[in-house]
């Protein structure tokens, strides 16, 4: 039996092709792009979930609150760990760790490699860290971490430095110019779904004999930095309410005493890679879980405007079906037989569908990590995605068929085979028509979303970040000691280049990554709790404000000076000290919790923007530091091209031939910021698109019910004498008011999202009714093209046509 239904099926797909093709289409374009955006979520919810004690694993994070504010770190103080081993002993395994970027040398490198010296991650931590994460071994073990000096490798980093994994065994590497460190173990590469990309780990032991070299302090309680983290493991049977309340106590003991309001959380391994407030070090492949919703809720979306479409047209095509079902009736078919045959077909479509579906993502998948997380070679068919394609295949055939097979199967037998099928046996036109409006809703939520999300990154792209961005080269330097004095033979060479305007060194650019904050003392005051609001810090030399155009609002820069004698704070900073102007913080003095020397406020600058512009501009001092210099900031000539940079990495290799060169345009690096909002924006873009497509296969549906409906009108009024025109305009106006009330239900949806995205923004633009109006004209315009050209050949048909059995 379900045999012949597949047969009947096949043949009445075949017959009308050309509503079969419009169906498989719809239906191929909904579950492919559903499918993409399922291997996508359930990639970025896998994160981590390989590891098997994945449920008891925490990192504890740092929450620091000031008056009105907290700040969020991932990192801990030094001394914490050892304090944990003390204070909580019930903890099954604590694991430190370090995170830096640091220069590698490979004097024994691979022969077919011309590359000696790489810009490397380096985590520093204990053969523990395997009792969390899990690693499959190729050689050594995990004891490798507790032998100083010794180094841990994975297979990608081995064969880069020494051609195979196999030769790594006993070579040596150079770390920082430094430390040589032995390979004493390899491991496989960490999946790419992990957080963990352990590509090279140096023991413990190594950061303790070299903790200067790292500005490590195993006793300093006062610093807290992201690169310090520190992992636990949980007994199963351990309640992690008791954990929190005791690291609780554990934070009063060692921060209040110190003046600072900090306290100390739990944070699962699930959350790490969800939770932007704290960030991640380690690998900056984050995403927020409201943007995996909105992902999952498009893809549905986009699939019930599919099944919206078939609905839509298998009832149209129900108009020349009556006397199919009206012989299969009269010859003793029962309604369920007709609902299984009506099934049948759509499941038949549906699996069609399917199988084109999977070829389009085969063919789109390289191509989705521009606008997501995914590796470049992503694979598809695994095991929940084989389950959410069989369901997908069953919900689709019900979701699909459903209303189609209950329409034709109630059909009377002698209305069918007199060909006298009506509206209100085919279920009535409002029933399509409603459908239509959820489809133009649909369409219109994701244009609006797609045009808030293009106009705020425009707007992020062209913002005043009050500073000049344009033509600026960093170069990353390495620090000043004291027997190693050549940052500023280097600014001196860069001047001597004709096409270079200004060099200046700094801890950073104006817009950065950086956070770096302390607390300050301000005008004699020595008591900490006189100022309740910490300050973030840039060391820059005098030239800094020109090089980048910053404009003072009270005084001037600085003298150039090797220590922090005079400094520079920003607008933020006199607004929240309660000076009555500007003018009024010149000469008073200013010191940086952790220096000793008092600083003269020589000047004030204008706010400008010192991380992204999701964040509000903190309070800021500028003073100079010259050990505390990383970047050359480098302002080129309009007319500066390839020669400059090539001549400005020659000077720095002369200057620095054991050094690894790394260098990059400044706008380049602020764009980083925005990466994941880009790819939503594009992610936006491109289903609107396709939203558009399949709402204007489901209009053209819509459209070829009503005009079947109506053959017989259009002829009586063109022979009464209406004009193609008019007939065309008495057919649209309906589908006009269709999208108008699709609009009605979209608007205030879409408001409500994007203004909770926008919220993620310090500085975003407003939600005006012209991004609103823009949406329903360019829904408006597509439906009256759909409409126009099917209502324009029904009306220029010949009457005669449609009357002569009348």
């Amino acid at each position: 039996m379900i045999t012949n239904y597949l047969k009947i099926a096949w043949r009445n797909i075949i017959r009308q092709r050309r509503t079969s093709l419009i169906n498989l289409m719809g239906l191929s374009l909904g579950i492919a792009s559903a499918l993409i955006l399922f291997v996508i979520v359930q990639h970025e919810w896998s994160y981590d979930r390989f590891h098997k004690n994945y449920k008891h694993i925490y990192r504890i994070v740092t929450e620091t609150k000031h008056e009105n504010s907290s700040d969020y770190n991932a990192g801990v103080a030094n001394p914490l760990p050892q304090a944990l081993q003390v204070d909580m002993p019930q903890l099954k395994a604590i694991v430190p760790l370090l995170a830096t970027g640091g220069q590698v040398d490979v004097p024994n490198k691979n022969q077919e490699n011309p590359i000696d010296k790489y810009s490397e991650q380096v985590i520093f931590t204990t053969a523990d860290f395997f009792q969390l994460f899990d690693a499959t071994w190729l050689a050594g073990d995990a004891t490798s971490l507790t032998v100083p000096n010794s180094a841990v490798l994975d297979r990608e980093t081995a064969d880069r430095f020494f051609g195979s994994w196999q030769q790594a065994i006993g070579q040596q590497l150079q770390l920082a110019n430094a430390i040589t460190l032995q390979v004493t173990a390899v491991v496989e590469n960490a999946p790419q779904n992990s957080n963990f990309p352990y590509h090279l780990l140096a023991s413990f032991p190594t950061l303790e004999a070299n903790s200067s070299l790292f500005d490590y302090d195993a006793d300093n309680w006062n610093g807290v930095s992201s690169s310090f983290q520190t992992y636990v493991l949980f007994d199963p049977n351990e309640d992690r309410a008791a954990i929190g309340q005791q690291l609780e106590g554990l934070a009063k003991k060692y921060f209040e005493g110190n003046g600072r309001n900090r306290l100390l959380h739990l944070q699962p391994l699930s959350d790490i890679h969800f939770d932007t407030r704290y960030g991640n070090v380690l690998d900056n492949r984050m995403v927020k879980r409201s943007t995996l919703t909105t992902l999952a809720l498009i893809g549905v979306f986009i699939l019930i405007m599919a099944a919206i479409n078939f609905i839509n047209l298998s009832t149209a095509q129900a108009l020349g079906k009556g006397k199919e079902i009206g012989v299969r009736k009269v010859l003793g078919g029962s309604r369920r037989g007709l609902i299984a045959q009506s099934f049948s077909e759509t499941f038949l479509l549906v699996f069609l569908s399917m199988v084109v579906a999977i070829g389009i993502v085969y063919i789109a998948l390289p191509y989705v990590h521009h606008f997501s997380n995914m590796p470049d070679r992503p694979t598809l068919l695994q095991g929940n995605t084989v389950v959410f394609l069989g369901i997908a295949l069953v919900a689709m055939t019900l979701l699909s068929g459903g209303y189609p097979a209950l329409v034709l199967s109630g059909f009377t037998p002698i209305a069918a085979l007199k060909n006298k099928t009506n509206t209100a046996q085919l279920g009535g036109v409002p029933v399509r028509k409603s459908l239509v409006v959820v489809q133009f809703a649909i369409a219109q939520l994701l244009m609006i979303g797609t045009l808030v999300a293009v106009k705020q990154m425009t707007y992020i792209r062209n913002a005043d970040l009050g500073f000049d961005k344009a033509a600026v080269y960093v170069v990353q330097v390495p620090s000043d000691n004291s027997e190693n004095q050549r940052v500023s033979i280097f600014k001196q060479q860069l001047l001597q280049l004709p096409q270079i305007q200004s060099v200046s060194l700094a801890s950073d650019v104006p817009s950065s990554d950086n956070k770096w904050q302390s607390n300050f003392y301000f005008d004699g005051t020595e008591s900490g709790n006189d100022i309740t609001f910490p300050t973030t810090m840039k060391f820059a030399d005098a030239d800094y404000f020109d090089n980048y155009a910053l404009t003072f609002v009270a005084g001037n820069a600085y003298a150039e000076s090797d220590t922090a004698k005079a400094a520079v704070v920003n607008e933020t900073m006199v607004r929240k000290l309660g000076l009555p102007s500007a003018e009024d913080a010149i000469g008073k003095r200013i010191r940086i919790g952790f220096m000793d020397s008092w600083m003269t406020v020589a000047g004030v600058v204008k706010d400008f923007i010192p991380n992204s512009l999701r964040e509000e501009v903190s309070p800021m001092i500028i003073t100079t530091l010259k050990r505390n210099y990383y970047v050359a900031g480098i302002k080129l000539e309009k007319g500066a091209g390839k020669s400059t940079l090539v001549e400005i990495q020659q000077r720095f290799e002369q200057l620095y031939p054991e050094h690894y060169y790394q260098a990059s345009f400044l706008d380049d690096n602020i764009a980083k910021f925005y990466e994941q909002e880009e790819k939503m924006a594009l992610v936006y873009q491109l289903f609107a698109a396709l939203s558009l497509v399949i709402s204007s296969i489901g209009l053209y549906g819509m459209v070829s019910f009503m005009l079947g409906q109506k053959v017989k009108e259009i002829g009586i009024r063109k022979v009464l004498g209406a004009s193609v025109a008019g007939i065309v305009y008495q057919f649209s106006k309906e589908f006009v008011y269709l999208v108008v009330i699709a609009f009605c239900v979209a608007a205030p949806i879409a408001y409500y999202f994007m203004h909770d995205w926008l919220a993620n923004f310090t500085y975003r633009i407003n939600l005006s009714t012209g991004l609103f109006a823009v949406a329903m004209l360019v829904a408006l315009t597509i439906a009256m093209l759909t409409i126009g050209i099917k209502a324009f050949k029904a009306a220029v048909a010949n009457p005669v046509d449609s009357l002569r059995d009348e």
